[in-house]
């Protein structure tokens, strides 16, 4: 059962984890995943507190919110969050991470 201090750090109720870093943080924890190596464009801004990133794609002319597995290969395996901060702000405590690539 999880005990009360870790509910506090889940959305409800989508149940999900989030985590934003710090802005003091941003630099030192793209540069120690090597984000831009792999993910040319990308500054990663958060994550699910695991292995999951939540990114910027600035190689967009209208960067979008991305989720990225920490060992992901390439930009083909990331997942749409939001167009903005603000929507993905809105729709995460409902919905929390979309897991799946939309289908069209």
């Amino acid at each position: 059962m999880i005990g009360e201090s870790e509910v506090k750090d889940f959305f409800r109720p989508a149940n999900d984890f989030l985590e934003l870093f710090a802005i003091g943080d941003v630099v030192g924890v793209n540069t120690a995943g090597e984000i831009q190596a792999r993910f040319p464009g990308a500054v990663a801004v958060g994550g699910d507190g695991s292995r999951e990133l939540l990114v910027y794609d600035f190689g967009e002319p209208a960067p979008p919110l991305l989720l990225l597995e920490a060992s992901a290969n390439d930009w083909s395996e990331a997942i749409f969050q939001a167009g903005s901060l603000t929507e993905f702000l809105r729709a995460f405590p409902a919905r929390g991470w979309l897991w799946e690539p939309e289908t069209s």
